[in-house]
């Protein structure tokens, strides 16, 4: 079974996988594109899907890049909308109160689909890719059956 973790990010610009690779090597996480299904230019900030190979042998790391191109039915609008009617009324909660406003502040998502042979090198892979955009992109990271965090701390459960 396969579940999906995101990062709805804040900043306008995207990355190139080059940069987000470079950076997962300064941390010692060799990843590489699997080209078996195609081609993915990592030069370039337009891409919006990739299968990233973390370890021989393992199934990659499947990762989209949804950008919000204005119109009121992209996944990059839709989905931030979606968890904000999940979540609910904020009420009190401080937690709640922070992760709606940056859902509503959301310009990327990046999800990555973690695959059913994932191993504990993949865990740190798709966690060093994904810091990336935690770090530069004003990222928050969303895991399914799990919630939002800020950072590594678990700040509202779902």
């Amino acid at each position: 079974m396969s579940y999906f973790v995101r990062v709805f990010c804040t900043e306008s610009d995207i990355p190139t996988l080059a940069q987000v690779f470079e950076y997962a090597k300064s941390y010692g996480v060799d990843l590489a594109i699997d080209e078996t299904n195609g081609k993915t230019d990592v030069n370039t900030s337009d891409w919006s899907e990739a299968e990233i190979l973390y370890k021989p042998g393992k199934l990659p790391l499947v990762v989209e890049c949804n950008r919000d191109d204005g119109t009121t039915d992209c996944d990059a609008r839709a989905e931030p909308q979606e968890f904000i009617e999940e979540i609910g009324a904020p009420g009190l909660s401080l937690a709640k109160r922070q992760v709606i406003k940056h859902l509503k502040a959301t310009k990327f998502i990046i999800a990555t689909q973690l695959l059913n042979d994932i191993d504990e090198d993949g865990y740190n892979a798709n966690g060093t890719f994904l810091s990336y955009f935690v770090d530069l992109c004003g990222g928050m990271i969303q895991a399914d059956h799990e919630g939002f965090y800020n950072g590594d701390k678990l700040i509202l459960k779902m």
